[in-house]
């Protein structure tokens, strides 16, 4: 079996699971959400310039599908350039994560001594504080801005993922599995690195990363609702809607909508995610 085979077959759940509505309507929802965060830029619309005071408040409409908010805005294409706010710093999360806590996890569950230890003290240390503390943090001292934010997030998450890797290589290593292989004459770093961390580890690492995506979802709502880190008006972000439409006279769209679309974006990913975790079992 060639090595893209054995990491396909590794890091893909289970047919059946993946043939069930629920997990292809889950897929479809965070499939469209991150190509909407991605092609935002694209849909040709600009935030600051969509005010229209003719329209202000109006009900679902051909040229308004979800209809307006209260500056005449609308309602359905704020939705979707909402989504770039946290794709783009989620995805560059997931990186932040997997370039820190990859290698820690892997060395850690590998080695045993003095390394192995201090990578486990360096990983309490900052699984110590709150993810959301060290966040607010990290954007404190460097100031707010999407890449700040992700970088933040990638390190707070960085422990958790790092962990679970630890765990998994050290239970597949204390196994027999690499006397067997190195019985066959497989170096150390190709045991390591392909065998435990890639092909054992690969779901694992998946369904990590998707709950680091949920994470990075939240918080960046959150911070956009109550203002100061997350992104201002009038750049749109499913929090600062919901912030900004509260307390208004008019049709509830505008602030059911982003509630609607953050819990059903919440529920598809952990779906998904919920698919790779049989590889724990």
């Amino acid at each position: 079996m060639s090595i893209g085979r054995m990491l396909l077959s590794s890091w893909s759940p289970s047919r059946h699971r993946l043939r069930e509505p629920g997990t292809v309507l889950s897929a479809i929802v965070l499939l469209t959400v991150v190509v909407a965060g991605l092609v935002a830029p694209l849909l040709g619309y600009e935030p600051g310039l969509d005010v229209d005071p003719s329209r202000i408040s109006e009900g679902p409409s051909v040229s308004a599908l979800m209809g307006t908010d209260h500056l005449g805005r609308s309602v359905g294409w704020r939705l979707a350039h909402a989504c770039r706010a946290f794709t783009l710093p989620g995805l560059l999360a997931a990186i932040t994560a997997l370039v820190l806590g990859v290698p820690a996890g892997a060395v850690a569950g590998w080695r045993t001594g003095l390394l192995a230890s201090t990578v486990r003290v360096l990983l309490d240390i900052v699984s110590a504080v709150p993810r959301l503390v060290l966040v607010l943090l990290v954007c404190t001292i460097f100031g707010p801005g999407f890449v700040t934010l992700a970088l933040a997030a990638g390190l707070a998450y960085a422990p958790t993922l790092a962990d679970s890797i630890r765990v998994r290589v050290r239970d597949l290593r204390l196994a027999g599995h690499v006397d067997a292989w190195t019985t066959h004459g497989l170096s150390t770093p190709r045991i390591l690195w392909l065998h435990l961390v890639a092909l054992g580890c690969g779901r694992l690492v998946i369904r990590r990363l998707l709950e680091l995506f949920a994470f990075v979802l939240v918080l960046e709502t959150t911070l956009s609702y109550i203002g100061g880190f997350g992104v201002p008006e009038p750049t749109p972000s499913w929090g600062n809607m919901l912030a900004f439409d509260w307390g208004h006279d008019g049709h509830l769209v505008p602030l059911v909508a982003p509630a609607v679309a953050l819990w059903a974006t919440l529920a598809a990913t952990a779906r998904v995610a919920s698919v790779f975790a049989e590889c724990e079992t």
